[in-house]
């Protein structure tokens, strides 16, 4: 018998190692070569600064170990030795896009986002291998997106949306001692769930502020025996407050009253809490319901996570099944509300749920932006929302999203002027990460090794996550 349990202890080791080994395998194309130069003078370039909303011609950019220099339009500067030419060939150069909501599942998430000019994502619920994930980024181990994390989704126990993913808790100690559990293991942001009662989000809230730590997440509900009015989460200082839809359903019970949508409007206005509606999540919802499900196997989904997908089956077919047109009708209200939203003054993000609901990452960004000008913004007030508004959210305002000295070099060059039509912002013909150039060749790799997602890595780190949080 002590045999036998040492050569399955052996398996078991074999297996982990094996899975461990895996787990480090990565395309090529995401393994960036360290030699590969950081400095550059782009030349020729068409300058879009999001602060402005224009367009200037015939300007230069200078980059110094993946930050920018210098920037400025008519002669040329000296290039000093090391710096490498680029010729923009007159198109238009911005800031990276930033993604204030997704779900990173596999590192070839990150992959599919900067091969459509994603160069900053926030991760909107942690798992154990995010915050090394992140490390390894920062040190230049792995091309990607910049990488930040919320620590996991705290929710309520019994909570009505809640899911197996989610860390529950069950009143104020429980909250708290979650509170400094993620905060000991390195995260330093939190995501709120909507069905946390009253209690345990008073206490979450108060020992984030202790130990320094922000928020942002769903509009709290609280309980049906206890429920939490809307205007305690405008109160309670988060960054962001995610999901047009989720709004509309706690402040508006899904009412489309016009009279209503203004007043919420002025109230969120007044209080100054930026939104991130994620708009293109819901109406991917509603295309599955309006195609019968044949929205799910589009050509966009190449990149989403077959493990993902098998988890939301379930869900997958009872939208496939559903019979009402409410979703299309409430897709319509909730542009509408965002609109109404803009137009008092709420400064909105660009965040998309990619990595869940049929979101894939990357082009979903580019799709969030049409909504928003479909909401009434303009292309240039879009761009900000994905530039600058993106990089306040973050903590990271004159960092990133920025075109000016001292901005981090991350940059994208368009084939045409998305301050005229929001659409050319499919078509990326170069990024630059961190002062790393990336041409179109090098996109398309990327974009092909975002179709292939390791369903091992994706088990292996879905039980690692619920061993951490139950």
């Amino acid at each position: 018998m002590l045999r036998l349990f040492m050569a399955l202890g052996l398996l078991v080791s074999i297996a982990a190692a094996v899975i461990i080994a895996w787990a480090h395998q990565l395309p090529g194309v995401m393994r960036p070569d360290r030699e590969a130069p950081r400095s550059y003078l782009i030349t020729n370039a068409s300058l879009l600064d999001p602060a402005t909303g224009s367009v200037q011609e015939n300007g230069h950019v200078m980059v110094i170990d993946g930050r920018i220099e210098r920037v400025g339009t008519g002669p040329l500067p000296a290039r000093p030795d090391g710096v490498e030419p680029i010729d923009a060939g007159g198109r238009v150069l911005m800031p990276g896009l930033i993604d204030v909501h997704v779900h990173v599942f596999d590192e070839t998430d990150l992959a599919a986002g900067l091969a459509h000019g994603v160069t900053t994502v926030r991760n909107m619920g942690g798992f154990p291998f995010h915050l090394p994930l992140a490390s390894r980024i920062e040190r230049g181990d792995i091309l990607g997106p910049r990488l930040l994390t919320t620590g996991p989704i705290l929710n309520e126990v019994g909570g009505r949306n809640g899911n197996a993913l989610h860390e529950t808790v069950d009143g104020a100690n429980e909250a708290r001692a979650s509170v400094r559990r993620q905060y000991a293991a390195g995260f330093h942001h939190l995501k709120l769930y909507s069905n946390l009662s009253r209690e345990s989000f008073a206490a979450i809230r108060d020992e984030a502020a202790v130990l320094g730590m922000t928020m942002s997440g769903h509009p709290v509900e609280g309980t049906p025996a206890d429920p939490v009015d809307f205007a305690a989460s405008l109160g309670a200082g988060f960054q962001t407050l995610e999901h047009t839809e989720s709004i509309v359903w706690h402040a508006l019970n899904d009412e489309t009253d016009p009279d209503g949508v203004r007043e919420l409007a002025q109230q969120i206005a007044a209080n100054g809490t930026m939104i991130d509606p994620t708009l293109v999540v819901h109406e991917n919802l509603a295309r599955i319901v309006e195609t019968r499900g044949a929205h799910i196997t589009r050509p966009a989904m190449a990149s989403y996570n077959p493990v993902i997908a098998g988890h939301e089956q379930e869900n997958f077919e009872f939208w496939s099944q559903y019979q009402h047109d409410d979703r299309s009708r409430m897709q319509a209200f909730y542009v509408e509300v965002t609109g109404a939203l803009h137009a008092a003054g709420v400064r909105l993000t660009v965040g998309t749920d990619s990595g869940v609901m049929v979101t894939p990452h990357g082009i979903s960004t580019v799709r969030e932006m049409e909504i928003l000008v479909d909401a009434g913004l303009t292309p240039p007030e879009a761009i900000r929302a994905a530039t600058l508004n993106g990089a306040e959210a973050l903590g990271l305002d004159g960092e990133i999203g920025c075109l000016a000295p001292g901005c981090a070099a991350d940059l994208i060059l368009v084939a045409g002027d998305p301050t005229q039509d929001i659409a050319w912002l499919y078509e990326i013909d170069a990024v630059m990460r961190d002062g790393r150039w990336l041409d179109f060749d090098t996109l398309a790799a990327l974009e092909e090794a975002g179709h292939h997602p390791s369903s091992l890595r994706t088990w292996w780190r879905l039980a690692q996550h619920t061993r951490s949080i139950h």
